[in-house]
Order: structure tokens, then sequence, then C-alpha cells
């Protein structure tokens, strides 16, 4: 679990996830939620699935079902309008 989060803000942000979820959200935003949940039980929530540093506490509370954290995802965004 990522050392920059304290357990009341991991509680906080499980909550979140957990309402966001029961919202019937589109599929692909089921989907990250879900496998936030899941990283959350596994002791993975914090970092990114890419490179595996930790995502920032600031990050994570805006939008907690984040897997990749800032400099991943601009990474990420480039190489998307690349392919558009």
């Amino acid at each position: 679990m990522s050392l920059s989060l304290s357990a009341q803000q991991l509680a906080r942000i499980r909550t979140k996830l957990e309402t966001r979820r029961s919202e019937n959200p589109p599929a692909a935003k089921a989907a990250a939620l879900e496998a936030a949940l899941e990283r959350i039980a596994n002791g993975e929530y914090g970092y990114c699935v890419e490179c595996g540093d930790e995502i920032s506490a600031a990050r994570l509370s805006m939008k907690p079902e984040v897997a990749l954290c800032s400099d991943c995802q601009a990474l990420k965004d480039e190489e998307d309008d690349s392919n558009t």
C-alpha cells in the first residue's frame, strides 16, 4: 500500500470507490473501479501499474480509480493522440 496514504485516507477512498461502483457506471468506468478495489485488497493500491512509482495522495483523492501516475498518464495520452 502506498506509504503516502494514511489509513483514514485509504478508508475514505475505498468508500468513494464502493459508492461510485454502486451507481452503475459505464462498463469501462466500472472495470476501473473494480480494479482499484482489487489493488486495495492486494496491497498494491497507490502505485502506478506501469512504472511502479507512487501515485500522489492528491491524485488518488480526486480520482480514486486511477491506475497510472501523472507521468505515465501523460505518456499514454500522447500515444493515444498520435494513434488517432
